[in-house]
């Protein structure tokens, strides 16, 4: 059944591709004749109002400028190509039927476990600790680690801190999450982590957080500060902490198939324009996330703001996120010691 599924949405994304129109070599990178343009989709799991889809158009513009045209790359948002289904998104570019993907690591981390460590809990809580620990050998190694997943990663972005809003009481200390009924992400390091701080952890699609809100379903939920706002969790909350407990970054990655047809030459270009592309997107990002704090104030004045955790409060929260890394000790032991944490 999944074997035909990916058949079917292969077939819908060829359909897609022929609608662009324009001149298509015949495969990827491939040496057509000359003046031949060859066409690239470029698939992102967010909108087109995003940081993420601003880096997209910017590595469209380097590659399709450097490569003096030979490359038209088509932006696909909203995982579009699968449906909307992000895991069927990466499975795309791992089949090669998707060229070039954008999604971030609790997605990623289905599939590549070792993509998960940066959002373990308070491992990364400052922009220093993310800086130094992802711009090196420990945030190389994460991108390595997607070629044994069948894509090439080319470089990192940022979807960012994930902050908890709530209807019940300010969160400051391990003791203020006690009962709280809290929508999380469905990765297994998410849900050990609710239940050693008493909540109840639930699953849900993040479409359904704001009813479930409204309606007392859940207490609480998590999100990156922008989704908060444009999912109008806000309205339907009293409180939010900025706890930094979980950072999320984004992988660019292009298919093996792709990679292997471009010349040398090609790949240092795709794989700079990445880079280049991804720190335009990181710096809108946190841009985003600061102006975001003044945009709630203004907005949401009644909803009560916790802007910092203190060192004190830090620290708790830490010893009880202690039993999530020995859980994981095991499997993602050697990499999480890359990123500073001590057994």
């Amino acid at each position: 059944m999944k074997k035909k599924s990916i058949l079917v949405l292969t077939l819908v994304l060829a359909l897609v591709l022929v609608a662009c129109g324009g001149n298509t070599a015949e495969a990827p990178g491939g040496d057509g004749a000359s003046g031949d343009v060859v066409e690239l989709s470029f698939s992102t799991a967010a909108n087109e109002n995003s940081t993420w889809h601003q880096g997209a158009l910017k590595f469209v513009e380097l590659v399709e400028e450097k490569t003096d045209g030979k490359y038209k790359i088509n932006i696909f948002p909203m995982d579009q190509l699968s449906g909307g289904n992000q895991a069927t998104g990466i499975e795309l570019v791992q089949t090669g039927s998707t060229d070039i993907h954008l999604t971030d690591a609790l997605v990623w981390s289905s599939i590549q476990p070792k993509t998960i460590v940066p959002a373990m809990p308070w491992l990364l809580p400052t922009y220093e600790d993310v800086d130094k620990y992802m711009e090196g050998e420990a945030g190389q190694e994460l991108l390595d680690s997607l070629s044994e997943s069948g894509v090439v990663g080319l470089a990192l972005g940022e979807s960012g801190y994930r902050q908890v809003v709530n209807t019940k009481n300010p969160i400051r200390t391990p003791e203020d999450m006690t009962g709280l009924k809290m929508r999380i992400p469905g990765s297994n390091v998410h849900v050990s982590l609710l239940k050693y701080l008493g909540s109840d952890p639930i699953t849900m699609s993040s479409s359904e957080v704001y009813t479930a809100t409204q309606q007392g379903t859940i207490d609480a939920s998590e999100n990156t500060v922008d989704l908060l706002l444009s999912q109008r969790t806000l309205e339907v909350s009293d409180y939010i902490t900025f706890w930094n407990y979980s950072y999320d970054p984004i992988f660019l990655t292009v298919s093996q198939k792709l990679w292997g047809s471009l010349s040398e030459e090609e790949k240092t270009i795709f794989q700079e324009a990445a880079v280049e592309a991804m720190a335009l997107q990181k710096e809108l990002a946190r841009q985003e996330a600061d102006e975001a704090l003044e945009v709630i104030k203004e907005e949401y004045p009644d909803v009560e703001i916790v802007e910092k955790l203190t060192d004190d409060e830090l620290k708790k929260f830490k010893e009880v996120a202690a039993p999530v890394y020995e859980e994981n000790k095991a499997e993602l032991g050697d990499l999480l010691t890359k990123f500073g944490y001590e057994f």
